[in-house]
């Protein structure tokens, strides 16, 4: 690395926990490069501009405009944000450019980068076009060593960029609601009188989703406990995932203005993250904002169906992983269940609730 003074890490991921997850190493990178007057560019997912834009404060950060891409949006404008973010990209004149993930996007743009060497951490899926490709065990690691945050660091030793220390989640500022923020909340009918419960109902999979009827029965157990519950998410699927949610919530009686808050696509990410501060815990499915709630140390549960926790397990000290593979087939995979994802369904609201009054202890994984 003697020869290497300008370092592009290609890293545009769209999923906020792999960033989560792995964004502790970018941070030993991002320093490590300012120890050693290494030039260091970022690209990253503009959807994550507010939370991390002071994450890694001695990098040139290069945000990939992924909505102005989506099918459907205008062509001209969309070309225009795509040259801009490759032209930003090849105006660092990069020595090293990697990948840390197993992604499209992350080595189309590595390939365009004009990088003097080009790196690939994915040999069995990515290899074409690259000057290096690395073989990195993705899964199926030694016992203890299976989290995503190891592969990760596996891809910074096979570069010799030095990082040690045990899996950690990047480092977020923690901060409370602003006084716009508050006001905005309390207009939502967010008390801050009662401690607040938030949900997340919403999975970026199918695969990842606890039935809403259970999150409907879990909200209730809560609200009778004293709680305020806050349903959280972004996007159509967790909109209507909520929306069911809050229908079961009023069928059984209690307040759906004040007992059960719908707070779907009202948040930014920063925002979110401001309210998980003044929250007093959170469950959710195995997302993104899951993984920001363990983070910032909100007390919580995860409940995990057929993904490995192994690989992606929060690291927060105060969240509990919920598991139950004992019901599956033989058969069974993720995106194909013969039992309809039992492992899902059979993790009770009960179960949840008993475990979420354990969840500011430690960490750890119960398998049902």
């Amino acid at each position: 690395m003697k020869d290497v003074q300008r370092i592009a890490l290609i890293n545009p991921t769209k999923f906020l926990g792999n960033l989560l997850l792995t964004g502790g190493l970018i941070q030993q990178l991002d320093s490590w490069c300012a120890r050693h007057n290494k030039s260091l560019l970022i690209v990253l997912d503009e959807s994550f501009t507010g939370l991390f834009s002071g994450a890694f404060p001695h990098a040139k950060l290069v945000w990939y405009p992924r909505k102005a891409l989506l099918p459907g949006a205008p062509r001209m404008p969309a070309i225009r944000a795509w040259l801009a973010c490759v032209r930003q990209i090849r105006a660092f004149h990069a020595d090293l450019a990697f990948t840390i993930e197993e992604d499209s996007v992350c080595h189309r743009l590595t390939h365009l980068s004009g990088a003097r060497h080009k790196v690939s951490s994915t040999i069995h899926r990515y290899h074409l076009g690259f000057d290096q490709v690395l073989d990195i065990a993705r899964s199926h690691r030694p016992s203890g060593f299976e989290s995503i945050w190891y592969s990760v660091r596996d891809v910074f030793d096979a570069l010799a960029i030095p990082v040690q220390g045990a899996p950690s989640y990047v480092r977020l500022n923690r901060e409370p609601p602003d006084r716009q923020l508050t006001t905005r909340l309390q207009q939502h009918r967010i008390s801050f009188n009662k401690p607040l419960l938030l949900m997340h109902a919403g999975a970026s999979k199918h695969y990842k989703q606890w039935p809403a009827e259970h999150f409907a029965a879990l909200a209730c157990l809560a609200i009778q406990a004293g709680y305020q519950v806050c349903l959280i998410g972004a996007g159509q699927s967790d909109a209507a995932v909520n929306a069911c949610v809050m229908s079961a919530v009023n069928a059984s009686g209690h307040d759906n203005r004040t007992d059960c808050v719908d707070l779907v696509n009202q948040l930014s990410l920063l925002e979110l993250a401001r309210l998980m501060v003044v929250s007093s815990k959170i469950v959710g499915n195995d997302s993104g904002p899951s993984h920001l709630a363990s983070a910032l140390g909100l007390p919580g549960v995860v409940i995990f169906g057929p993904t490995d926790v192994a690989i992606w397990r929060p690291l927060g000290a105060a969240t509990v992983t919920l598991s139950n593979k004992s019901v599956c087939d033989a058969t069974c995979t993720r995106h194909l269940c013969r039992l309809n994802y039992r492992c899902l369904s059979t993790i009770t609201p009960q179960s949840v609730f008993d475990n979420l009054a354990l969840s500011d202890k430690r960490t750890y994984e119960t398998i049902l």
